[in-house]
């Protein structure tokens, strides 16, 4: 081919990279070095739902680091914080603060730029007041709730350098693409084809850019979200590749318009042209079914189209992306073959030479298999997965030396009110810092929950005591926190207001499901499978039971933990843990008002089992080895060990956790006693030194 029948196509192509160049570069100048323009995007990513959840959460931990005793009122500190992020009252404040920050970054002034989201400390302050006055008091004053800070320094420098770049990049390269378009078109042997070229050179262009907004909202999709500067990152993404849809679709329009018009192929839109396409789409059949069905099949796509479009063509688009695919391998296994039989006769010659077959080959299997292992990596998974691996060793509980001990002559590590975790939502005045699969993860290897009959309700994440119930969790919450705690949770909660929309369902509650709640079945899932991954520990359950035995058991045997619990014959010998861990049977389940019976006999009367120690301990003098349930012929001693003060369980945890107070108490109960204390049963088990105490008493340093 001539040098300038070759150079149209030279040129369309430089003008196309030229013009995508110059649409990013003009994007970024417009969208992101313009200020007030900056300004408002930063409040887009601001009301973003995720990201103020997120910076909520981050005022929160921030106030927790400050005062650890306010994880009682955690979800209160947090709905405040992130409403208060994504209010609109809020705008003014972040754009201030976005403008300050712009400023900073695209001039000389070396004045150091704190960037503040207010003083929410004060205004949190100003929310607990009306809500809950005594939590309010103990959040400090002062508290610094500083989000992001630029620091000392001058940045000027390397973003001015960046910005004059990118203004003349924005104007440059268009006008040299225009240039190149025009150049291509003048210099062509064939004007019409030249502009066909140019028209798709402008096209591809247009088609660059929208790969860089989907690629832009690929990347927000694969960002990992957990973080506040996550969440950032991809609401950022969204937003700066939402802004570029248009910047694609406007030169995209017109290439294709140019070229369509240059070859003559725009067709006439008239109804006759509407005519016969339906006409080739709806041949003659030769029965009336096929009539009916094809039928039914439009309306259904029609309406779909009005009713849910974007579903619609989201279910088309994968059909199409389907029969592209399949297309897009067969025609490169076709040209992978040798000569082919014509229709009317005669051979064709394939268009590859067989020494580039073995290379294209090659880069297809390669192809298809990272399509395979992107569409494996896509697929969700039912559950997370246990945090650690299988132990295939010969421990039991983590100990050799347990294994050859009955289950009555060992210690455990325990939690009181296991279900109650400060990480997971909802949870008013929580007493341990993770949920059951956490602790299990941690050591602990007993767990004191409560269940109850929980209704959902009209408001999303939030569960009501099934009216059956209530009066008696009432009664319960308020033995335990106090009235004034429960009403004041109560009316946080807008309780009163609730609307049950559900059945009654066994939850994890501390009494009023209003105030914490964990559907039981789920958890009791993912306690299996934290078996299932370690096949050598042995895990007790003692339940305050406000369900029945039956329902009780039926949540235990969908979960799939019936095969491994144990039916103990009260009065009869506890076997080893290495005896329980070889039959199958190592999970124990103790229920504290109501056994299983003939029925469930594994679901076994805890007090008879059982005896324990008070357990409503204001002070640490208060702490006493008396027996307060089950009797002296009960083989198992719980300890009871916290204090009932819940406007400092984490400070009150962390001081008498610790192994200077937690371990002598342990040695003067196993005195008073006569026995040794099997369930060490206590509040946020990470403060202290739970696990030493535990190891002392079984012996084992």
């Amino acid at each position: 081919m001539p040098v300038r029948a070759r150079a149209p196509v030279a040129l369309a192509v430089l003008g196309a990279v030229l013009l995508a160049l110059g649409l990013l570069a003009g994007s970024v100048n417009q969208e992101v070095l313009d200020g007030a323009r900056f300004a408002q995007h930063v409040d887009s990513v601001r009301k973003d739902p995720l990201v103020a959840e997120r910076v909520g959460q981050a005022i929160t931990g921030r106030l927790l680091a400050t005062d650890p005793d306010l994880v009682a009122v955690r979800p209160l500190l947090e709905s405040a914080a992130t409403s208060l992020v994504g209010s609109p009252a809020f705008g003014p404040v972040v754009r201030l603060a976005a403008r300050q920050a712009h400023q900073a970054m695209t001039n000389d002034d070396p004045t150091q730029i704190v960037l503040r989201l207010a003083d929410l400390g004060v205004v949190l302050s100003g929310v607990l007041r009306v809500v809950a006055p005594d939590e309010a008091a103990r959040i400090p004053p002062d508290l610094n709730l500083t989000l992001a800070d630029l620091g000392a320094r001058t940045p000027a420098a390397d973003t001015l350098r960046l910005i004059r770049t990118v203004g003349l990049l924005s104007w440059l390269f268009p006008l040299l693409a225009l240039v190149s378009f025009g150049v291509a078109v003048g210099v062509g042997t064939d004007r019409r084809q030249a502009t066909v070229t140019v028209g798709r050179g402008i096209l591809a262009a247009g088609l660059a850019v929208g790969v860089v907004a989907v690629a832009a909202r690929v990347a927000a999709a694969a960002t990992d979200t957990d973080g506040v500067r996550g969440a950032l990152i991809a609401a950022a993404l969204r937003t700066f590749g939402g802004t570029l849809w248009w910047v694609a679709a406007v030169p995209a329009a017109a290439g294709l318009l140019l070229a369509g018009a240059a070859s003559g192929r725009l067709p006439r839109l008239d109804l006759a042209t509407a005519r016969r396409a339906w006409a080739r789409l709806t041949p003659p059949a030769p029965r009336p079914w096929v009539h009916v069905a094809r039928g039914t099949a439009v309306l259904v796509i029609g309406l779909g189209l009005l009713v849910r479009p974007l579903l619609v063509a989201g279910i088309a688009a994968v059909a199409a992306g389907v029969l592209l695919t399949v297309g897009g391998v067969g025609e490169l296994t076709a040209a992978l073959g040798g000569p082919a039989e014509r229709p009317g006769g005669g051979r064709v010659r394939r268009a590859l030479a067989p020494r580039w077959r073995p290379g294209v080959a090659t880069g297809l299997v390669g192809l298809l298999g990272l399509i395979a292992v992107l569409g494996i990596g896509a697929v969700p998974t039912d559950r997370q997965l246990p945090v650690s691996a299988a132990d295939g060793g010969t421990a039991c509980d983590g100990h050799v030396e347990l294994c050859g001990r009955r289950y009555d002559d060992v210690a455990f590590p325990a939690t009181h009110n296991a279900m109650s975790a400060a990480d997971e939502p909802g949870w008013f005045i929580p007493e341990q810092p993770t949920g059951l699969v956490g602790q299990l993860d941690a050591g602990v290897r007993v767990l004191l929950i409560d269940t109850w009959y929980g209704q959902r309700t009209d408001r999303p994440g939030l569960v009501a005591t099934a009216l059956d119930s209530r009066a008696a969790a009432l009664a319960a919450a308020e033995r335990d926190f106090g009235p004034q705690a429960v009403q004041s949770a109560l009316r946080i909660r807008d309780a009163v207001t609730l609307r049950r929309t559900g059945p009654p369902t066994p939850y994890l509650c501390h009494g009023l499901c209003e105030i914490g709640a964990t559907e039981l079945q789920p958890e009791l899932i993912a306690v299996r499978a934290w078996l299932d991954a370690h096949p050598r520990e042995v895990v007790t359950f003692v339940i305050e039971d406000e369900i029945t035995p039956a329902d009780t058991a039926a949540v235990f045997d969908r979960a799939g933990l019936t095969p491994l619990v144990r039916t103990q014959p009260l009065g009869q010998p506890w076997p080893t843990l290495g005896q329980m861990i070889d039959s199958g049977r190592r999970v124990v389940v103790m229920m504290e008002k109501h056994g299983g019976g003939t029925a469930y006999p594994w679901l076994l009367p805890a007090f008879s089992y059982v005896q324990d120690t008070p357990f409503t301990n204001p002070t640490v003098a208060d702490l006493r080895c008396d027996r307060k349930r089950g009797s002296t012929e009960s083989p198992l001693l719980l300890v009871n060990y916290w204090l009932a003060n819940f406007s400092s369980l984490v400070t009150d945890a962390r001081k008498i956790n610790a192994l200077g107070v937690l371990g002598p108490y342990l040695a003067r109960c196993k005195q008073e006693r006569g026995m040794l204390p099997n369930f060490v049963a206590v509040n946020f088990f990470d403060e202290g030194d739970l696990f030493r105490a535990v190891d002392q008493l079984n012996g084992i340093s």
